[in-house]
């Protein structure tokens, strides 16, 4: 039974996968498509994990995991679908008619992709707003120092967060994908975006510098890049070693003398198995020992207005569960799955339907306005946090797209043809 529940988790994770493939075929986005984004991560930081847990009789996160899953194709599926039907009756106004001979096809490819356009992006405020994200940490790190520079690296990287380095969250990448968008063979703006990596990685911080490789990856591939395999197989390495090298720096007291063997058993423990553990703990919480919150999670500030003054941080108040006895107590990002069955249990899963329609609309978006610099990275700063909800929670997520929203606003303009774009996604009519 238990293995059969371990089967079942990736089983339906594929069978998402086949219910996205239209969205990404119809779009023209491929493996770039949010959806197959957000599958991706939760294949990897749930899917394995739960599997695992499963194999040990704890089949729990798995089924919730694989009703997430699920859920989610089946939003992108039915988006798409409507998608396609409601563009031919748009599309004699938007170029897109289809030829009166076929009438039995139901759906309309969207427009084809033009050239990445290069001038559309403002320098100074892309250079700016990324200034003004390390200007809104720099009190932090006058008063802990830089968390790579320093002895008690898990503590000073602990203070850095919260409101203040969302900024630098949003910011930095997109100055990292802008450079690289018009470096191509030139090797200074290169050597920038590797300064801009440096930088996060000078934090000890594994998503900062997770996020910005992501937010790159990402758009290049949106911008229609050919990526040489045997680059992003080295890429990929490099990107493991550093993970795990950061791991070494910030617990260098526990993997003295055994640095290769910890930064592997830290490295799965933190990729493979945190995320589903969390959920499983939630779950055995919740609600044998506190009922579910009905939303109010996401509504702590307003708590004592609505007769509920106590309402926890989940990542702190679950964390004791996970780690007992260990002084000071962590952080256990529960991501939305975990708010979802803190928050309504099973009917949670509801929030993976609304998240799929986000995703296959965004990705109708970006298919029609990938020739435009600003939009495209917007997008795939977009793409990336809507893909990171396996640690963002549902408030996280929404102050970074307002974030992300702000950014284009400010770098960039022809702002009237991205809100035509985003209404006709809205209307389904691409």
């Amino acid at each position: 039974m238990n293995a059969l529940v371990a089967l079942l988790v990736l089983a339906v994770i594929g069978v998402a996968a086949a219910l996205c493939q239209p969205a990404a075929r119809r779009t023209g986005l491929g493996i770039w498509h949010p959806a197959a984004a957000w599958l991706g991560l939760h294949a990897v930081f749930f899917g394995l994990g739960s599997a695992i847990l499963a194999l040990d009789g704890r089949t729990g996160p798995a089924l919730y995991v694989a009703g997430a899953a699920l859920v989610f194709g089946s939003a992108v599926a039915v988006s798409d679908r409507v998608a396609g039907r409601r563009s031919i009756v748009a599309a004699p106004t938007e170029g897109l008619a289809l030829p009166p001979q076929e009438p039995q096809v139901e759906r309309a490819p969207l427009p084809p992709v033009e050239r990445v356009e290069r001038v559309s992006l403002r320098p100074l405020a892309v250079a700016g707003l990324a200034g003004l994200g390390l200007v809104l940490v720099l009190p932090t790190l006058a008063r802990v120092g830089l968390p790579f520079l320093v002895n008690d690296i898990t503590g000073a990287r602990t203070e850095l967060a919260g409101p203040a380095l969302q900024v630098l969250r949003v910011a930095v990448p997109g100055l990292a994908l802008a450079i690289a968008l018009i470096a191509r063979g030139r090797i200074v703006p290169w050597l920038v975006v590797a300064g801009l990596l440096a930088l996060e990685i000078a934090l000890a911080s594994r998503y900062l510098a997770a996020e910005l490789l992501a937010v790159l990856f990402v758009g290049i591939g949106l911008a229609g890049w050919r990526l040489r395999p045997r680059l992003v197989l080295a890429g990929a390495l490099a990107a493991v070693v550093a993970f795990g090298g950061i791991q070494v720096l910030r617990a260098y007291d526990q993997a003295a003398g055994r640095e290769l063997a910890f930064a592997l058993e830290r490295t799965v423990n933190r990729v493979v198995l945190i995320q589903p553990r969390t959920l499983e703990a939630l779950q055995a919480v919740i609600p044998a020992e506190q009922p579910h919150f009905d939303g109010l999670t996401w509504l702590r500030r307003l708590g004592p207005a609505l007769g509920r003054p106590e309402i926890p941080n989940l990542g702190y108040w679950i964390y004791p569960r996970l780690f007992p006895g260990q002084d000071p107590p962590g952080y256990a990002a529960p991501g939305l799955i975990g708010e979802a069955w803190a928050n309504f249990g099973v009917l949670g899963l509801g929030l993976f339907a609304v998240l799929g329609v986000v995703a296959e609309r965004l990705g109708a978006f970006l298919a029609r306005r990938r020739h435009a610099t600003g939009d495209l990275i917007a997008g795939a700063l977009a793409v990336v946090f809507i893909a990171r909800t396996h640690a963002l929670g549902l408030n996280g997520l929404a102050l970074l797209l307002l974030l992300v929203v702000a950014w284009r606003v400010v770098v960039a303009g022809g702002l009237g043809g991205t809100f035509r774009a985003l209404g006709d996604a809205v209307r389904w009519r691409i």
